[in-house]
């Protein structure tokens, strides 16, 4: 079966911000593996699909994988309300909502969202931890991040560095936090700060999972459920 991809874009007036979530389906679509099913853009993007709704089966997690271009909501001028929050067409996503990203099919979320994963000591990343039912990464920012003709290429950047492998069988390849870094330093300039959390563990059964080096790849990979651990790394691009 397939891997499904999913893309979420709010243009804002930047036709570049839809081309850079839709790149990165694209690309992805190239490949027999993956299935392109959701693109929502503008007034589509609704919190609903990223929060727990009763009733309601979020679209964020029929998919394997997504890409959203979207804006952090946050107070530029007080960091403790940094990365706690982005935006959706009819509202805003916060860390205190309910959200169990993976409790249906997503392992790796990446959003082009200012600040999304701002990280100091009095205001941990961690607030995301709770966001995490099986997922594996988020990729983000650190700091601001742009929209425009160069970073518009990101999205395809980073799927295409994130499947280089099956591109191009006999090369080994990138890790996926080395793809999302590699796309980044591409588009963006050395002020930006790429970022992201995963999760270790072990499977319901006890398997050890380790995502440091994990790919994305045609294969089912095991879920960090239990026992796990958080980590985080940011960068300059």
């Amino acid at each position: 079966m397939a891997k499904r991809v999913g893309t979420w874009w709010i243009r804002d007036g930047l036709n570049e911000r839809r081309d850079e979530a839709q790149g990165f389906g694209k690309l992805l679509e190239g490949l027999s593996s993956f299935d392109w099913t959701q693109d929502r853009g503008d007034a589509q993007v609704v919190k609903k699909d990223f929060v727990e709704t009763s009733g309601y089966s979020e679209k964020v997690d029929h998919v394997d994988v997504m890409f959203m271009c979207s804006h952090g909501s946050y107070n530029p001028g007080n960091s403790s309300t940094w990365g706690r929050a982005f935006a959706a067409s009819d509202g805003v996503i916060r860390t205190s909502d309910t959200i169990r990203w993976g409790k249906g099919d997503l392992e790796h979320f990446s959003s082009h969202a200012c600040r999304l994963l701002y990280h100091s000591p009095s205001n941990s990343v961690g607030r995301w931890i709770p966001a995490f039912e099986r997922l594996h990464y988020m990729f983000g920012f650190h700091t601001v991040s742009y929209s425009g003709t160069s970073q518009k290429e990101r999205g395809s950047r980073f799927a295409l560095y994130a499947t280089f492998h099956l591109w191009v069988p006999f090369f080994s390849g990138y890790n996926l936090r080395t793809a999302w870094k590699k796309a980044n330093v591409e588009v963006e300039g050395s002020s930006v700060k790429w970022a992201y959390l995963r999760a270790n563990g072990e499977t319901s059964s006890g398997v050890l999972v380790n995502t440091y080096n994990e790919k994305l790849g045609p294969y089912e990979p095991r879920d960090p459920v239990e026992k796990r651990t958080f980590w985080t790394a940011r960068g300059s691009c």
